[in-house]
């Protein structure tokens, strides 16, 4: 007969405790030197590079700034670079439509040649009201939008740097005429539009 084993107690175990969430960095809209597009990007500062890694694309698309390259080697460089981030705009849903107003600033995005799409800002002018269609049982928006482009911050830059050539007169006259950049600091456009361009008019 076998030789009775003194037991001996076990160790509670420790409890488990939940490691906490992982928060997924925020998302952003940065307007990308190629094409002066808005585009859904998220960062991170890699080797001391600022790495802007866009959503929905491989990692060859990756805009990278080291803090001494050309592109921040002056105040104001840094300044238009941080003009290229801001806070991601909510898409618009068809059914809330009627929530926009004449002077609200829109995202548009635009169908180009390819199927490709584009996003730029617009200041919406006008809005024609029309009967919903519903479409798979989804509301569908009818209206059509009238909006102005605003220009862009860099090409109003260089514009008034040219301008600069004509003389003061001739210059403030110029820079007086352009609209008004969307500068940092401020908000990002109340909604994002996903329209046809039959759908849409532009006045310039």
């Amino acid at each position: 007969m076998p030789k009775s084993r003194k037991r001996t107690p076990r160790k509670p175990k420790a409890p488990v405790v939940p490691a906490p969430p992982r928060r997924p960095p925020p998302r952003m809209e940065y307007r990308a030197r190629s094409d002066e597009a808005w585009y859904g990007a998220r960062l991170v500062v890699q080797d001391g590079s600022l790495r802007v890694m866009f959503e929905d694309f491989l990692e060859d698309a990756d805009e990278w700034y080291h803090p001494d390259a050309p592109e921040l080697a002056s105040p104001r460089a840094v300044d238009a670079l941080r003009a290229r981030f801001r806070r991601s705009c909510p898409a618009l849903d068809d059914a809330r439509c009627g929530h926009l107003r004449p002077g609200d600033q829109l995202c548009l995005a635009c169908d180009m040649h390819g199927g490709e799409i584009k996003y730029y800002d617009a200041v919406l002018e006008a809005v024609e009201k029309a009967p919903h269609r519903t479409v798979d049982r989804e509301e569908r928006c009818a209206c059509r939008f009238t909006e102005s482009p605003i220009q862009d911050p860099v090409l109003t830059e260089f514009l008034d740097d040219v301008a600069k050539r004509f003389g003061d007169d001739q210059g403030k006259a110029t820079v007086a005429s352009q609209p008004a950049p969307s500068g940092e600091g401020e908000s990002a456009p109340v909604s994002s539009l996903t329209y046809s361009s039959s759908s849409l008019s532009y006045s310039f």
